[in-house]
């Protein structure tokens, strides 16, 4: 029997649901970079046989050549296709109206503006290991295409005969990627970083995955630029109405089957609707099955019950989910009042998965309470803007007095001195 208790939201803090082991991942992630940025392909070799490719020997090659990339397109589906291209359709009519616009104006000493440019070089990440992500690689790459970015280079955990699932390499050449590199893990977040003889070095990294992953990313941020905290699936249900408890069952189970790490809370203001939930899980759970992941992720979980529909949303924004899941029929009302989360899926029939997979937005999210500062990932990840400032001698000559006072203030007297040598 499940085990998955009501509480209310004082009793069971949100930082509870999931003890991370933090300083210990960390340990393991910092030894791991430390080896690769000392023997680069060797390190990610050496870690990728350890994890991933374990039956592989000596001629195991971290790039996928043009043989594999032929090979691919003879083994998947034609039903494969249709559904990829789908997804990949949505997916850019989505992410197209994302574009930035160049802007120049005049103002007071001329004109100013903002000049965007694509990030060169990225790294996309694509998760493995627990189950296969070729929506992670549309995800991934399409915003990147539309804003302009020159070079992808896609990094994903090889099986453990040391090659890539047809449908991975398919969806990675069908987006635009320039290299795929099989391997995963923060081995591959530091080869990304720092490159080797197989990995270019990358500006930025994006991606979702587990927490070594993103606790490598993390690490690494300053030396290259990262998209977000984007570790273990999460979601947050709302349910008001008792004859939607078996689709608030059904949204928990589908992000927990993601991952051990992955965690959900369902939130009521109805005791009746959480005991009913709980009835789901029992029922629905014999028949999945990823039953040990379940499981696992389960205990990570939590169902809570609010007074009222105002603390519920309360508890909402404070848990600021990955996804959050409004299984109900006042779901626009409530939509407004959301000010944390990742994506929103609003009403009883807009599962996460129509997102996930096909309608449009992108399943790259915040996750560990990120949403409260951070966004889904979109083209404005893959693109950095200039300010720009044109100025006349005479627009120059009318601030200086201002332009005096501030850096006599600031005993900045070279700034001074920049300004006035213009005039003189």
């Amino acid at each position: 029997m499940l085990a998955i208790t009501i509480y209310n939201f004082d009793t069971k803090k949100r930082d509870q649901i999931l003890d991370n082991n933090q300083e210990s991942i960390t340990k393991v992630v910092t030894t791991i970079g430390e080896t690769v940025r000392r023997q680069r392909d060797e390190a990610i070799i050496t870690y990728t046989k350890q994890f991933d490719a374990t039956k592989v020997d000596d001629s195991f090659s971290l790039l996928v050549t043009q043989t594999e990339i032929d090979e691919a397109y003879t083994q998947v589906t034609s039903s494969f296709k249709e559904a990829m291209l789908l997804a990949k359709k949505n997916i850019t009519a989505f992410h197209s109206e994302q574009q930035p616009q160049n802007w120049q104006k005049p103002c007071s000493v001329g004109s100013y503006g903002m000049q965007y440019n694509p990030i060169e070089i990225v790294g996309l990440y694509v998760p493995g290991g627990q189950a296969l992500y070729p929506s992670s690689v549309l995800m991934n790459a399409i915003p990147a295409k539309i804003a302009g970015v020159s070079q992808l280079i896609m990094t994903t955990p090889p099986r453990t005969d040391g090659s890539l699932a047809p449908e991975i390499i398919v969806a990675a050449i069908e987006c635009g990627i320039n290299k795929i590199i099989k391997a995963g893990g923060a081995q591959a977040i530091y080869g990304l970083a720092y490159g080797t003889a197989s990995i270019p070095a990358v500006d930025k990294i994006v991606g979702p995955g587990n927490r070594y992953v993103d606790t490598a990313k993390q690490a690494v941020y300053g030396l290259v630029d990262i998209d977000k905290p984007a570790g273990p699936s999460e979601v947050c249900v709302y349910i008001d109405n008792i004859n939607y408890a078996a689709y608030a069952a059904a949204e928990l189970f589908a992000q927990c089957e993601h991952d051990e790490d992955a965690s959900g809370v369902i939130i009521s203001d109805q005791e009746s609707v959480l005991k009913a939930v709980q009835i789901e899980l029992t029922k629905q759970f014999p028949h999945l099955k990823r039953q040990s992941i379940i499981k696992q992720a389960l205990s990570n979980s939590a169902l809570y019950h609010a007074q009222n529909s105002d603390e519920a949303i309360t508890i909402m924004n404070d848990i600021a989910s990955e996804h959050l899941c409004l299984i109900s029929d006042n779901a626009e009302s409530i939509r407004p009042k959301i000010k944390h989360a990742g994506a929103i899926f609003c009403g009883p029939y807009t599962p996460v998965a129509l997102g996930d997979y096909i309608a449009g937005p992108n399943h790259v999210l915040p996750t560990a309470r990120a949403a409260r500062f951070s966004s889904a990932l979109s083209v404005f990840d893959f693109v950095k803007f200039s300010s720009i400032l044109t100025a006349s001698k005479e627009s120059l000559r009318d601030v200086q007095p201002a332009l005096d006072t501030l850096t006599s203030i600031e005993s900045l007297d070279a700034h001074n001195n920049s300004i006035s040598l213009r005039l003189s």
